[in-house]
């Protein structure tokens, strides 16, 4: 995907969410009038004015004051990038899709969107901001993650990251699938941002005619995307595999709404625009 596909997909997208516009959330404007709540890093595109020049020259750190009255809210991507997010096919696509949806509502709304990827123990990370520079930042930086095979996301070392590096009260986007060697660690440390009182949504994407059905799988030859080995598959392999699916699944969303998490399983096979709405309703 290059870069005019990723221009075109943001205007796609930046049209498609219009009618999504009204009532969402509270309003929109900034505020710098009142009391001094905390500092946060200086992002690109951001107020000189509101840079605190007493600890720039303290610490030689570029930092922002933010005030009680700013109402806007800040959100984070936390997207898992290995290779297991790339099959089937369509699960890539649809996931980058709806990321693109949700970056155009955050920015209408004239929210900030910020931007944690993840695979193996590799971590990137783009502060939030509501400048459509820094929207498509995020965009490019994403079209550019499946040039290579990619070992499985771990989410302990981002989430520690995040708690330590946005504000408080942000929404974090959680998006992943169910190829998790460690489930219950997964649980345990989404969970933290909870309990730091960010809002936390988690959405596992999976494809319910492969993954759930089976279909089209007996008798195929499947590669496996992060351990670079082949398979044929026979009826009970199949048979294996949806089991394996339909029982990760039900785990996670048992896990994740016990810790009082919001999670939402997301169908790859119906297309961006339903997923959408389903997450909006």
């Amino acid at each position: 995907m290059n870069t005019d596909e990723i221009n075109d997909l943001y205007w796609w997208a930046q049209e498609r969410v219009r009618g999504f516009m009204s009532g969402l959330h509270r309003s929109p404007d900034f505020g710098y009038s009142v009391e001094f709540a905390q500092h946060r890093q200086y992002v690109p595109g951001d107020s000189p004015k509101h840079i605190d020049w007493s600890v720039l020259a303290k610490t030689d750190r570029y930092l922002t004051k933010q005030f009680e009255a700013e109402s806007n809210m800040r959100s984070y991507f936390l997207f898992d990038s290995s290779s297991s997010m790339q099959a089937p096919e369509g699960k890539w696509q649809t996931t980058l899709k709806l990321m693109v949806l949700i970056a155009a509502l955050i920015q209408k709304q004239r929210d900030a969107l910020g931007l944690m990827e993840v695979h193996g123990e590799r971590l990137n990370f783009f502060e939030s901001s509501n400048k459509e520079e820094n929207i498509h930042q995020i965009l490019n930086h994403i079209k550019g993650i499946d040039e290579a095979p990619k070992t499985n996301a771990t989410f302990k070392e981002a989430i520690q990251q995040l708690l330590v590096r946005i504000p408080k009260r942000s929404q974090v986007l959680v998006f992943t699938d169910i190829y998790h060697e460690d489930p219950v660690g997964l649980v345990q440390n989404v969970n933290k941002l909870r309990h730091a009182g960010h809002n936390v949504r988690v959405f596992m994407m999976y494809s319910n005619s492969m993954e759930i059905e089976g279909k089209g799988l007996s008798g195929s030859l499947v590669q496996d995307l992060e351990l670079n080995t082949r398979t044929v598959l026979d009826s009970g392999d199949v048979k294996r595999f949806t089991a394996f699916c339909r029982t990760k699944i039900a785990g996670f969303e048992s896990e994740f709404r016990t810790s009082n998490l919001q999670f939402d399983a997301i169908d790859v096979d119906n297309g961006p625009m339903v997923s959408l709405r389903k997450i909006i309703a």
